[in-house]
């Protein structure tokens, strides 16, 4: 049980840092934690930075990306009998904008299945972060 736990951390890890690759987004796999809850769940929180004021892009691409990991957790599930798909309630994402001397930060959370209507294209990015406005909060 643990080695599964150990390669559904690592497979989701992984699969956020290709898919933020791809988008040309850099993150660091050290500012990514997925959390189990004590109630079986999980809650993921991932930091990035905004090299210009287009924040809100790297908000969706952290958001996508952990959409494309939940894809990808569930895909192998069905694949391997036993195995049991990492997917997070809820999700943190923290973007840090280097706007003056003082950086700014700006943080937002969304739900598995606002992050799933996102990724299977039922809404758009602009219909996305109206979802989740009332969550976007500047620190």
């Amino acid at each position: 049980m643990g080695s599964q736990v150990a390669f559904a951390n690592y497979a989701f890890y992984r699969k956020i840092t290709s898919t933020c690759k791809f988008y040309r987004v850099t993150v660091d796999e050290k500012k990514m934690s997925l959390t189990k809850n004590t109630d079986g769940t999980y809650s993921f929180s991932i930091e990035m930075e905004s090299l210009r004021n287009n924040f809100e892009m790297v908000m969706l691409v952290g958001f996508i990306a952990v959409g494309q990991a939940m894809n990808h957790q569930e895909k192998i599930a069905k694949k391997k009998p036993g195995f049991t798909a990492i997917v997070p309630e809820d999700t943190d994402v923290t973007v840090t904008i280097p706007v003056s001397r003082q950086n700014t930060i700006i943080t937002a959370k969304a739900t598995a299945g606002q992050i799933r209507q996102l990724t299977k294209g039922k809404i758009d990015s602009a219909g996305f972060m109206r979802l989740i406005k009332n969550s976007i909060q500047t620190l």
